[in-house]
């Protein structure tokens, strides 16, 4: 059975994640973020790569959301995999709780919320994945923070595969607006995207990124998936050269 631990006290809520969003959130996403279901394959195709043999691992999943990032491990036959799942948003995980049920992953995995520093210490993870929460972290030290809120849970080798949106080229930002225009995204919704993204002050350039992974003690990244200035990045968790 899944278990799942409430939040606590220092849990701070993430705007616009719940139960009005949680429902439509995978359709959205699926506009919002071309290729997102490929994205999602070549998540889990990089870190079964990393951990190829192994018969058992445990992976932690930071951002869970509604689960949709774990569904590709129906096809890679690793059933003696599990999984760790936080997230903030309790509307958000009860949707991950259905549709993991309904593909019979829900029996592997441990779903927690609250944020990552209210997950109970346990034995280190073997991997990590976190997509589309970086970004939302406001300024450097904060950021860098988390990253090493994930690395304190790994075990050294162990691979992390990391998501979110890098750079803030008007003219990439352009593209993007012009296809959601295309999916019937109103005007008005469009603008507020641009200005949402004027104020998250997404991190500023790969070198920025990999400049953060190295103070996390992450190593050798490698991009996996490019949508537009969303990036995922495969790296490794090596605490000897934690800077």
């Amino acid at each position: 059975m899944a278990h799942e631990h409430p939040a606590s006290a220092v849990h701070h809520f993430v705007p616009g994640f719940g139960a009005d969003r949680a429902a439509h959130y995978d359709a959205q996403a699926s506009v919002n973020l071309a290729g997102i279901q490929a994205a999602y394959e070549l998540c889990v195709s990089a870190l079964t790569a990393q951990l190829d043999g192994q018969d058992t691992a445990s992976l932690l999943f930071v951002g869970l959301g509604t689960g949709s990032e774990l569904m590709p491990y129906t096809r890679f036959n690793v059933p003696g995999w599990r999984f760790t799942g936080v997230d903030p948003s309790e509307a958000m995980l009860a949707v991950a709780r259905k549709r993991l049920e309904a593909e019979g992953i829900l029996s592997r995995t441990h779903l927690h919320v609250g944020e990552l520093r209210t997950l109970p210490s346990g034995p280190p993870f073997d991997g990590a994945q976190m997509m589309g929460v970086l970004h939302h972290v406001e300024g450097e030290e904060a950021r860098i923070e988390l990253l090493r809120e994930v690395t304190r849970r790994l075990k050294p080798g162990a691979p992390l595969v990391l998501g979110c949106r890098v750079g803030n080229d008007p003219e990439l930002m352009n593209v993007e607006l012009r296809r959601l225009r295309a999916y019937g995204i109103p005007p008005e919704d469009l603008e507020r995207r641009r200005q949402l993204f004027s104020v998250i002050r997404p991190i500023e350039s790969d070198a920025a990124l990999f400049a953060m992974f190295a103070r996390a003690g992450l190593v050798a990244p490698r991009p996996i998936f490019v949508s537009l200035q969303f990036k995922i990045f495969l790296a490794r968790f090596e605490p000897d050269a934690a800077g």
